[in-house]
């Protein structure tokens, strides 16, 4: 569907912020459809505000191709993670699983409760809540992100009663039936990832997807205590709750979801903070963090900047968040050469490669990089020169 990039963006008093950059494919870019659900997706996440929500900064189109820039969370996601568990033969420790799994129903929670300007709930629907769409980052906190088939009031694209989106493993019941759904189907695919998280494996597999969509809608599953005898019980029952099959029996808010992670986590490890999954993701992937290190340091930016600013797509609205932060188009991007195509990038010898792609004004206040420039690390055009490296970080 797209690429994604780690940005740089300087402001305007030279101060380094990174950005991630995603690129539509370009036999996207002429689906109509495809990119009003991406409009969609930066207009929800947009108007979301939660410190466990991944912002979306701008959505734009430049020398006819598409791009979304969001915020960046230096980290692993959750599908990266669960392969290196499988990996090392080892489940995530329980508190690990129910602090993740706490900050993914806090955003949750937020997405579902969240309102217009005129206080409409907007019924956003995440749809699409499994491992690759949940961040652990190296500073431990998590970040839900990839709105990307949400579902909600401020969406264009309707998807008719028994289209099936999302990814199968993770699917409600009622999503794999192609029902009408309502947030206690994120609900449900949060349990099948606090499944995952405990034992390594997902809650439902089979060979072929027919087979597995019969799987999901029937709801049926190894107990977590069968494959991970060392589960607290208490956990395996907050978890067992979430992947019922009936909506009713489910929890009913991502709030209660939460409330029980949290007193669970209280229990177990009384004095837990998000420093131990900062640790834990740090140590699982203590080589892979020097080699980015790595490649951060050895780039330079682009000689020339366009003054072409790009298109912005995210409509005008009055709508707000619910904390009452007004929702309104980004500045668009400007930007100084289309990126590569894959056949372009060339492999360097340390597995970087760069590009460049400047973007526009950060939202609400966090920095101000209008007109700053943002160099993609990815493009076999900007070779690293020592003398314009940028100081190593400390």
């Amino acid at each position: 569907m797209a690429e994604i990039y780690r940005a740089k963006t300087f402001d305007a008093q030279g101060h380094a912020h990174l950005v991630a950059v995603k690129r539509v494919l370009a036999h996207l870019a002429e689906d109509d459809d495809f990119i009003q659900m991406l409009v969609d997706e930066a207009k929800i996440a947009s108007v979301l505000r939660h410190p466990n929500i991944a912002r979306v900064y701008e959505f734009a189109r430049a020398h006819g191709e598409y791009f979304i820039a969001m915020e960046h969370v230096d980290g692993k996601d959750m599908r990266t993670i669960l392969e290196r568990c499988r990996q090392k033969k080892k489940p995530m420790p329980p508190e690990h699983a129910a602090y993740a799994g706490a900050e993914v129903a806090a955003a949750l929670h937020a997405a579902h409760t969240a309102v217009d300007a005129k206080r409409r709930p907007l019924r956003i629907v995440h749809r699409d809540v499994s491992p690759s769409n949940i961040i652990a980052s190296y500073t431990g906190e998590v970040k839900l992100c990839d709105f990307g088939i949400a579902k909600a009031t401020l969406s264009r694209v309707n998807t008719k009663t028994g289209v099936i989106k999302g990814k199968v493993k993770y699917m409600s019941p009622e999503q794999a039936l192609g029902r009408k759904l309502d947030h206690r189907s994120d609900i449900f695919s949060l349990g099948a990832c606090l499944y995952e998280m405990l034992t390594r494996v997902p809650p439902f597999t089979a060979s072929n997807e027919m087979d597995l969509l019969i799987k999901v809608r029937d709801a049926k599953y190894r107990a977590v205590s069968d494959l991970v005898p060392s589960v607290p019980p208490e956990l395996e029952a907050i978890t067992d709750k979430c992947l019922t099959r009936s909506r009713a029996h489910r929890y009913q808010t991502a709030a209660e979801v939460e409330t029980d992670l949290r007193a669970f986590l209280r229990r177990y490890v009384p004095n837990y903070s998000r420093s131990h999954v900062g640790r834990y993701v740090r140590k699982m992937f203590a080589g892979e963090i020097e080699r980015e290190l790595r490649m951060l340091e050895e780039y330079v930016l682009a000689d020339e900047v366009s003054d072409d600013v790009g298109e912005n797509l995210i409509p005008t609205t009055d709508e707000v968040s619910a904390h009452g932060v007004p929702f309104v188009p980004k500045p668009t991007t400007t930007v100084a050469a289309a990126p590569p195509t894959p056949a372009d990038r060339a492999d360097f010898a340390d597995g970087s490669s760069q590009t460049t792609l400047p973007t526009g004004r950060q939202a609400d206040g966090d920095f101000d990089v209008h007109g700053a420039e943002t160099v993609i690390l990815d493009d076999p055009r900007h070779r690293p020169a020592a003398a314009e490296a940028e100081p190593a970080r400390r």
